[in-house]
């Protein structure tokens, strides 16, 4: 049966190329859709599991969020004085806090970080943030000469990289967030401070106050039993130049927004669904009136009507499953491309593309072609097996 169907379909290529295509087509928006969607989603867990702070504190008068802070790896130039943590440290409900001072790299020659990067100095006598990762490579702190770099940032030869003129030994990569912080790179606070005092481009910012008594954010975990948004909200009640946002409510705001998007998608696709659908029962439709004779033919031979029903579906099949093969492939291949325009233009939070992912993306569009190719030729199957043998030899030609 599977070769007399085969034989059916490269008896007709110019009808099964059109097959083919049409599912390909559907198949190929149903690839890129689920799988941006899906790594967007994954992005968004991963942000909340591993982001390790319940609230974010910037200064309230500066140029970045705390949506810009965490989603995004975009270099800020935001300072507040560090004193301002012992005032928030009063605060019920605060289990752990931490300061972090925020610079960025230049473009510099070979071996350099390429572009301005986000370049962030933490507290290692307070930090929580990284303490996890440097406990399971049995580091207890950086070196002065030492950097962590995010996930998402490609290692360097030998080791080695070029900050703000200083040469540092990359001693890792963090694992991935789906954050800001995997294109970020991490060093002790106190040689961010001085990198970027020394940094001539940075200058004009050191007139008011040096570097050394600064920080850009207060990261805090709070403790069991307290609501992060309460917390929250009694620091912003402080008085202090500051905005505290729990970081649950942004990543929640995120992902409503992503729903919503999601919804949207998923209708058009169904749109393109049921279409594509309708065009494949057509043509499946329009197949079955051509071949009465042939299934005639076949029903008067001994053909049973249930396998007149299996050819149909296995034609339908060999070129819906073609059509979803071509159609994955190339969802897959186009995934990165799409995922790399919306971290550049949107910030949006990313979890990790592999070849896994590609792969069970690609399964998973083979399905849908197989669907949608049994969808399309379920009822020109039933009614060509119903065919009266002596009838459809007689008018075969006729219909």
């Amino acid at each position: 049966m599977w070769f007399i169907a085969w034989e059916n379909v490269m008896r007709r290529k110019g009808q099964s190329i059109l097959t083919v295509l049409i599912t390909g087509l559907t198949v190929l928006t149903f690839v890129l859709a689920f799988s941006v969607l899906f790594t967007l989603q994954e992005g968004l867990k991963l942000s909340n599991d591993r982001l390790g702070a319940d609230i974010i504190v910037l200064p309230n008068k500066s140029n970045a969020d705390a949506f810009q802070t965490i989603f995004t790896a975009e270099p800020v130039n935001i300072y507040m004085n560090q004193d301002i943590t012992q005032q928030i440290a009063q605060v019920k409900g605060i289990e752990q806090l931490t300061s972090q001072f925020f610079t960025q790299t230049l473009d510099q020659s070979c071996c350099s970080i390429g572009g301005a990067t986000r370049l962030v100095g933490y507290d290692p006598a307070t930090d929580f943030i990284l303490k996890p990762w440097l406990n399971e490579h049995n580091l207890t702190s950086l070196e002065d000469n030492q950097i962590i770099i995010g996930g998402n940032i490609p290692a360097f030869l030998g080791n080695q990289a070029s900050v703000l003129g200083g040469v540092f030994s990359v001693v890792g990569n963090l694992y991935p967030t789906g954050s800001g912080m995997d294109e970020t790179l991490f060093m002790n606070i106190n040689v961010a401070r001085q990198l970027a005092q020394d940094n001539p481009y940075l200058l004009g910012l050191w007139k008011k106050e040096s570097p050394e008594k600064l920080i850009s954010a207060i990261l805090i975990k709070i403790s069991e039993g307290y609501k992060p948004a309460q917390v929250a909200e009694d620091i912003n009640n402080l008085g202090l130049a500051v905005e505290a946002v729990a970081t649950s409510e942004v990543v929640s705001s995120m992902r409503s927004q992503i729903l919503i998007v999601t919804k949207l998608i998923l209708g058009l696709w169904l749109a393109v669904f049921f279409v594509a659908c309708l065009a494949l029962i057509g043509r499946f439709s329009a197949l079955a009136r051509e071949r009465k004779k042939e299934i005639g033919l076949l029903r008067a031979i001994g053909v049973q009507r249930t396998e007149v029903f299996r050819l149909i579906l296995l034609e339908a099949w060999l070129m819906a499953g073609a059509g979803g093969i071509a159609g994955s492939i190339l969802g897959a291949l186009g995934v990165s491309s799409i995922l790399t325009t919306l971290r550049s233009s949107m910030g949006l939070p990313m979890g990790q593309w592999s070849w896994s992912s590609a792969l069970g993306s690609g399964v998973l569009g083979i399905f849908v072609a197989l669907l949608l190719g049994f969808v399309g030729s379920v009822y020109p199957a039933w009614k060509s097996s119903r065919l009266d043998p002596q009838e459809a030899i007689a008018r075969g030609e006729v219909d």
